[in-house]
């Protein structure tokens, strides 16, 4: 036997849809930066989406998530030093950060999905 996985080719309608569904994520990660809630929808459909989806758009998905998780772990340290007295300015500032952070990926994200390209290394840290 042959060890050749065979993918069936994929229609260019459920291109186009897994492509709408991957925008959609990242308009909700830019809408996200003002309301929190919509971050949540999106990753629960990066989830849904990522193991059907072709290849270059499983690093969107990727991305997605990877940008998600990030974001909610720095959140909650900069929510702990809001708590405290000393680190305050810094709790402020790094939420001011974390919010360009997000901004900057999602827009560079979508820029990249409309020029039908797929992230180059959805796991880093930085754009």
């Amino acid at each position: 036997m042959s060890d050749t996985i065979f993918e069936p080719g994929s229609s260019r309608s459920a291109d186009r849809d897994d492509k709408l569904f991957a925008g959609l994520n990242y308009v909700l990660f830019l809408i996200g930066n003002i309301i929190g809630i919509s971050s949540l929808l999106a990753v629960i459909i990066a989830y849904a989406r990522r193991d059907q989806a072709p290849h270059w758009l499983q690093s969107h998905y990727t991305f997605q998530i990877k940008s998600f998780w990030t974001a909610v772990v720095g959140i909650l340290a900069c929510t702990l030093m809001i708590m405290t007295v000393i680190l305050l300015p810094f709790g402020f500032i790094g939420l001011a950060l974390i919010w360009l952070w997000m901004l900057v990926r999602g827009v560079v994200g979508l820029i990249r999905l409309l020029d039908g390209r797929g992230h180059p290394d959805a796991d880093a840290m930085w754009v």
